[in-house]
Formats: structure tokens, sequence, C-alpha cells
């Protein structure tokens, strides 16, 4: 914890206090130049920081002015196939929560798991299944939670999904509701694995989003995750091998195509 309070200090001191946060995912850290996002600083240089970054992660935090309100984007993420357990690989929601942010955006890709999805499509996140076998709140010291027991109910914030429903509704944009299952990765899932979430009720899968929600919610943070949908998952229809490089390829191009939906539905976001 006293890591969190050294490394939002001297990110506060860098960049100024946040109300927001965008953390980027797989193939969303153009988002950040087209932003205008100021000079990042590096992962590296941030007390705490874990030592990680993930291949299409680029590694550094940079502010952004939205109408007096500044955002801090995280380009790119931590995972916890390198080596993390929950809470290191939520160490950018413990810098926002102790920065003082109220709010917070994760994006990430995602296999898709229902019969009509389409690589390059969006789904808002509303709810998921955290098969990590780990989660951040268990991390901390048991005598400092509080809660000691966290109500995961209602994760993902209705106000805050509403405001990016309706930048896709003005942007024409297919948008569609999504439970995430999160696995903790590196390998992608088998065609039996894509058969079980489907049956416990997933539709979305990655290896990322639900150690961050978990811990900004137990900060009182509100909520959303935007997961663009990269591929099928394997052994569904024509689902051909996957391979990272073309995962990067599809959301960045699906990025790039909805650069207006991304920029309107932050600058609607409650400040």
């Amino acid at each position: 914890m006293e890591a969190f309070d050294e490394g939002a200090a001297f990110l506060v001191a860098r960049l100024g206090p946040p109300r927001l946060g965008l953390v980027l995912g797989s193939g969303f850290s153009q988002l950040a130049d087209v932003l205008l996002a100021g000079e990042p600083t590096a992962y590296g240089s941030i007390p705490g920081y874990p030592a990680r970054c993930a291949q299409g992660h680029d590694g550094g935090v940079a502010a952004v002015d939205l109408g007096g309100a500044l955002m801090w984007i995280f380009n790119g993420r931590l995972h916890s196939y390198e080596g993390l357990d929950a809470l290191a690989a939520a160490h950018p929601i413990g810098l926002l929560a102790a920065a003082g942010a109220q709010n917070v955006v994760l994006t990430c890709a995602a296999g898709g798991l229902r019969e009509d999805d389409r690589p390059g499509d969006f789904a808002i996140v509303t709810d998921h299944v955290n098969l990590l076998g780990d989660d951040p709140v268990r991390r901390l010291p048991p005598d400092r939670r509080n809660p000691g027991f966290l109500d995961l109910h209602r994760v993902y914030d209705l106000g805050l999904a509403a405001v990016w429903r309706d930048a896709a509704r003005r942007s024409d944009l297919p948008l569609r509701a999504g439970i995430l299952a999160a696995l903790p990765g590196p390998c992608y899932e088998t065609p039996a694995e894509v058969r079980m979430l489907r049956a416990i009720g997933a539709d979305l899968a990655s290896m990322s989003v639900v150690p961050e929600a978990i811990l900004a919610h137990y900060f009182r943070m509100r909520v959303t995750a935007i997961a663009c949908i990269s591929n099928l998952g394997a052994g569904m229809g024509t689902s051909a091998g996957i391979a990272h490089g073309d995962v990067l390829d599809v959301v960045e191009r699906a990025v790039r195509r909805s650069v207006p939906f991304f920029r309107d539905a932050l600058t609607a976001m409650p400040l």
C-alpha cells in the first residue's frame, strides 16, 4: 500500500492529480496519441512499479486535460502471466486511487464466444468470471482490508456504461454487452475450454481487466471496461489458429476506425 502512495505522489508531482484513469490494453496504445496525451513517464521511473510489460504494451503514464480535469493514461498494462500476483497486476489502479481518481476505464482485447461475434467489434463488460485463481484483495494484509469481504454484486458501473452506449449510438457503432472470463494465460484457450466458458455463461475471454476492476471497486472507484473482439474462441466455426500479432492487428485497426467513439465517450465521462 505504501508503494501506491509513493508512486502516486511521484506522478502527481509530474502530471497533476487525476480525476479519471484509462488503462490501454493490447492494440489500444494509439489512443494516447489521438487524445494528445503529454510526454509519458516511463513505468520504470515510477517508485514501486512492477518491472514487467508485455509485447504490445508500451509502458508509460501520460496525462490528458479533459475540460479542466486530468485523465491519466496507462499505455500498457500488467498481467498475471508475467509472473505477477493479482495485486501487482492491478498496480495502476492502486496509483489512481492513491492519487484521488474517481473513475477508471479499462480496455482489452478479448476472444469472442458468441457465434455472431465479428473480429473488430466492441463489447462493454457488464460482469465477469474470475478464473485466475487469485484476486487483489486476497493479497492485502488481512488486518488492513476495509471491507474485509468485498461485495462484487455490481463492479461495473451502470451509469458509466450508459455513457459509452450513448456514444456508440451517436457513432452508429455496434456495442454489445458481455460477461468476461479472465484466464491466467499466456496460452490461448483450447476448444474444450471455450465450450466450458460458454457453458458457464461467459461470452468474452481475456487475460486481464478483472484484477484491475476488483481493486478499483475495492477503492470505491466507478469502473467501466471496453473489450475489442480480436478473434473467435478456438473451435468456433471457421476459427483458425490464434497469433498475438494478429490480435494486435485486428484491435489496432478497429480502434483506428473508431476514434470518434472513444473521444466522444471519454469527454462525456462524469468528472
